[in-house]
């Protein structure tokens, strides 16, 4: 039997690895990681704020389920496919190391998510390609050859979006290095957005015209970084990314929770930079006197 995930995909499981002719015009909804300690209510509310922008598909960036726990983990696939089945819209899987850490693990997320681990898809006429580096720090030479094989069979594919969860290339690209097999690639392929989780904190960097952003906390834990009495303006917030593509242009919102979750606030992503937020982080609803 197809699991409600499998069901929902399989209108861009049928869309072929070639360039399409329809101009792109559509949104979709990047969701951050669920777990990692999972917040209550937090994953269900990012979940629902989704549905009501009804996007043309979304792409969860991994660590949907605790995990780690081969007994645990069909119930816990369970309880998401109940969440997941109220979506009208396709949902697509990065796998993260609380989704996979073994082979078993690895077969059951294929199955729940009705994809492999890795796998590339086009929509309109743009490529995303999803790696799996679950088990793993960096990107091992079958990742980096299958990025290569889906990012050379569709060359006239634009933009070029590419999904992992472990953000290891937060080091050399913090440091402006460009010696590391993934940023190699990318730019001899056209490659203009990469996006991670794991870290459960917004990071933004960018570099030779390719943005790396790291998406925050979607429901994982955000203690580690309140704990050290950082917040908002280091990245540690409950958000998820609306993506809208037109022709090639690529416009990603960041939207945070409304209270008691946060403020609500809404921003462009180029507003975010390594410093952080380049933009008055309070709620404005606070301090506006609109005249009557």
């Amino acid at each position: 039997m197809l699991s409600i995930s499998r069901r929902h995909l399989l209108p861009l499981l049928a869309a072929p690895l070639a360039a399409a002719a329809t101009p792109n015009d559509f949104t979709f909804a990047l969701i951050g990681d669920r777990t990692g300690s999972a917040q209550p209510q937090i994953y269900s509310r990012v979940f629902r704020e989704v549905l009501l922008s009804h996007p043309a598909f979304a792409i969860t960036i991994g660590d949907a389920i605790e995990g780690l726990d081969d007994s645990k983990a069909p119930a816990q696939w369970a309880d998401m496919q109940a969440l997941w089945a109220t979506a009208k819209f396709p949902l697509r899987h990065t796998p993260g190391n609380h989704d996979i850490w073994n082979d078993s693990s690895a077969a059951l997320f294929a199955q729940q998510a009705g994809h492999p681990p890795q796998h590339a898809f086009v929509h309109q006429n743009s490529l995303f390609v999803i790696l799996d580096n679950s088990r793993v720090e960096g990107l091992p030479p079958p990742q980096l050859a299958f990025l290569e094989k889906s990012l050379a069979a569709n060359p006239h594919c634009h933009p070029k979006m590419v999904f992992l969860h472990k953000p290891f290339w937060i080091p050399p690209v913090a440091v402006r290095s460009r010696d590391f097999d993934l940023h190699r690639i990318a730019k001899r392929h056209g490659v203009t957005h990469i996006f991670s989780g794991h870290g459960h904190q917004l990071v933004h960097l960018e570099s030779d015209g390719v943005h790396y952003t790291e998406i925050g906390s979607s429901g994982g834990s955000v203690d580690r970084g309140l704990l050290r009495g950082e917040g908002f303006r280091q990245g540690w917030f409950y958000h998820y990314f609306l993506l809208k593509v037109q022709a090639e242009q690529v416009t990603i919102t960041v939207r945070e929770l409304p209270p008691p979750h946060g403020l609500g606030r809404t921003f462009r992503l180029e507003q975010w930079t390594a410093a952080g937020p380049q933009f008055d982080p309070g709620d404005p609803a606070l301090t506006d006197q609109p005249r009557l």
